[in-house]
């Protein structure tokens, strides 16, 4: 931690990712981005994926993140067609999609098995790539004293790295995991973590996070001394 014109400003990874005011964001953990069959398979793209085995791994992270008392913010898209402006319309247009991803009501809208919400984690819906957009994001990390978000999810150079920038421009300090985030080539994932480590926060893997964070026994006594918790 340095001091700037009087502020306490947090410098390492271990500061930032402290439970007490910290909070896991995973966007879009959805069967239509993450699913055999569904939307983003049948345009060809999940194979090409840099990281393997995405969901399987994220879920062993959200555990660990709960078994320390950090908060868990579920992102999810809706792509009704109501919430779709003329710039999304043409965009579908041009790339010749029939549907949006994400439709409700539709399979493909819901979490990946096992990435479900527990009980008292958030769930966010939003109508742009961007978690911030048009949502209550910001006022539930302010009210819960969050500084830092620990992103995951996908896709990469699309809603998490939209989100990963508003998140900035409000002041939070922002850790993308980055072998827990995907849905882009090689090339497209490496310049979204080179972009982030230069203009918008920092990356981290997973284990280094787990490493940060408190042991879980020594965590849940310090929540239960402070009264703070996920």
């Amino acid at each position: 931690m340095i001091e700037v014109q009087g502020r306490k400003i947090l410098t390492t990874l271990t500061e930032k990712v402290d439970p007490l005011h910290s909070a896991v964001v995973m966007v879009d953990m959805q069967k239509d981005f993450t699913a055999k069959g569904f939307w983003w398979d049948e345009l060809g793209q999940l194979d090409g994926d840099p990281v393997k085995n995405l969901p399987e791994r994220l879920g062993v992270f959200l555990n660990e993140a709960r078994r320390r008392r950090v908060r868990i913010i579920h992102l999810n898209a809706c792509y009704d067609p109501e919430y779709l402006n003329d710039a999304m319309l043409e965009r579908m247009h041009r790339l010749d999609l029939r549907l949006e991803a994400c439709q409700s009501g539709t399979e493909g809208s819901e979490p990946h098995p096992g990435l479900e919400p527990k009980a008292g984690e958030r769930v966010v819906i939003k109508h742009r790539y961007d978690g911030f957009f048009d949502t209550d994001l910001h006022m539930q990390l302010q009210a819960a004293g969050v500084k830092t978000l620990i992103v995951t999810g996908v896709a990469v150079h699309g809603c998490v790295d939209s989100t990963i920038r508003h998140a900035y421009f409000h002041g939070y300090y922002v850790v993308l995991v980055q072998d827990l985030t995907g849905g882009a080539g090689e090339d497209a994932y490496k310049v979204t973590l080179d972009s982030v480590n230069l203009m918008f926060g920092m990356t981290a893997s997973a284990d280094e996070i787990i490493a940060a964070w408190p042991a879980a026994a020594g965590d849940v006594a310090r929540a239960d001394k402070t009264g703070v918790a996920a």
